[in-house]
């Protein structure tokens, strides 16, 4: 990291690398890259602003601020081909999302287990990594486009993970695994995790307080891009940022069948801190764990308090809750009954099982992670979520 900092500070008196994150460069690069100019009603723009403010109030490396600026041109040159493509298939607006299963809850509290056994139903489908980072057709010829945007997300893999080798421990990351859907909100720029990710404040404060709705609307685009080129399947889609914003996603999603996880968060705020810690060690060169612990504790909590807020107004019909402890030592009991409580088509179960006895690098024991190495005390988060434990009889122990 320190030596592609130092490679890409020789080169920014040449102009080949930013000094600084820029809204109009990102989008004079996008436009080049793609060939397009229609950036809609500009919906973006008030969140791209408040990101780029972010980030240059930030000690951001040179390396950070390379890969933001490439990250926003990837970003807007998505949003640009979305709007694109729907001019020239203006059919799409009228392909519904019918029913989309939602996975929410906090983050490592089994998500990505649910959300791909939920996979397995012959009638559902969840994202796989290469259609949520490139999730607009670029060819017209179904092999190729899936060629080339499969073997860009390949390329672009295959430098994370040699820039964050320690990732695949944590979290697997193919070409083609499920992953979460926040990435269809970054061509709008407001991306909830990127606060806590990022080790933005202001950028998340701005989200909290932002009107999520037209995000969601555009969100349900890609959704509905994706939907016409793959007909046959219903979505099962998967994001603990959903919980933070609620009432926008049940306002754009009116059938949605949401199936929410629960688990210790004295466990998944410890285990989530050593995930984000990769984040900000990559945009920052280093950082202070002791910061980034009560940080994500107090944004944990007030995802908490929104996302239950919004249930108890709005009841409990669209909601099923399932238990960390249960998904783990009883997942295929906890897959039925996800199907049968929202009238899903039955997972199979050899299918279930095989997945189940497979092999992963995140399966080997090789993540490590402590509350005090992150300034955080467990008697302490306990007490801060008591009224959550207790709801949903949350095992502690």
């Amino acid at each position: 990291m320190r030596i592609l900092s130092a490679i890409i500070g020789i080169l920014q008196p040449f102009g080949l690398t930013p000094k600084r994150v820029n809204a109009d460069v990102i989008t004079k690069k996008a436009k080049k890259r793609t060939g397009l100019t229609d950036l809609g009603d500009g919906m973006h723009r008030v969140g791209m602003e408040q990101l780029v403010a972010a980030i240059e109030n930030s000690p951001l490396t040179d390396f950070g601020k390379f890969s933001s600026t490439g990250f926003g041109v990837e970003a807007l040159s998505n949003r640009l081909m979305m709007l694109d493509y729907m001019k020239k298939h203006p059919e799409v607006a009228e392909v519904k999302i019918d029913r989309p299963v939602f996975i929410i809850g906090f983050p490592r509290t089994g998500t990505t287990l649910l959300q791909n056994l939920l996979h397995l139903s012959k009638d559902r489908r969840a994202l796989e990594f290469w259609e949520l980072a490139n999730p607009i057709p670029v060819s017209d010829d179904p092999k190729k486009d899936l060629e080339r945007r499969q073997r860009r997300t390949k390329m672009r893999l295959a430098i994370a993970n040699f820039v964050v080798p320690e990732m695949k421990f944590i979290h697997e990351v193919r070409y083609n695994s499920l992953e979460e859907c926040w990435s269809l909100f970054i061509p709008q720029f407001t991306v909830p995790n990127w606060g806590m990710t990022s080790r933005w404040p202001d950028y998340g404060d701005f989200i909290l307080q932002h009107d999520m709705k037209p995000a969601y609307q555009e969100y349900k685009k890609f959704l509905q891009v994706m939907v016409h080129r793959v007909p046959d399947k219903k979505l099962i889609l998967k994001c603990p940022d959903h919980m933070w914003h609620l009432d926008a996603l049940l306002e754009v999603f009116p059938d949605a069948c949401i199936v929410w996880t629960h688990r210790d968060p004295s466990r998944s705020i410890p285990s989530y801190c050593s995930l984000a810690s990769l984040n900000w060690r990559l945009l920052y060169g280093q950082f202070e764990p002791k910061e980034l612990g009560p940080y994500l504790e107090e944004r944990f909590l007030t995802g908490i308090e929104r996302g239950l807020a919004v249930r108890d107004r709005v009841g409990e019909e669209r909601f099923l809750d399932v238990n960390f402890r249960t998904l783990l030592h009883e997942p295929e009991a906890a897959v039925n009954r996800i199907t049968s409580h929202f009238n899903l088509t039955p997972v199979n179960q050899e299918k279930m099982d095989a997945y189940l006895n497979r092999d992963r690098p995140d399966n080997r024991g090789k993540h490590n992670y402590s509350a005090d190495h992150y300034g955080l005390n467990v008697d302490e988060i306990k007490l801060k979520f008591k009224n959550y434990i207790e709801r949903f009889n949350i095992l502690t122990k």
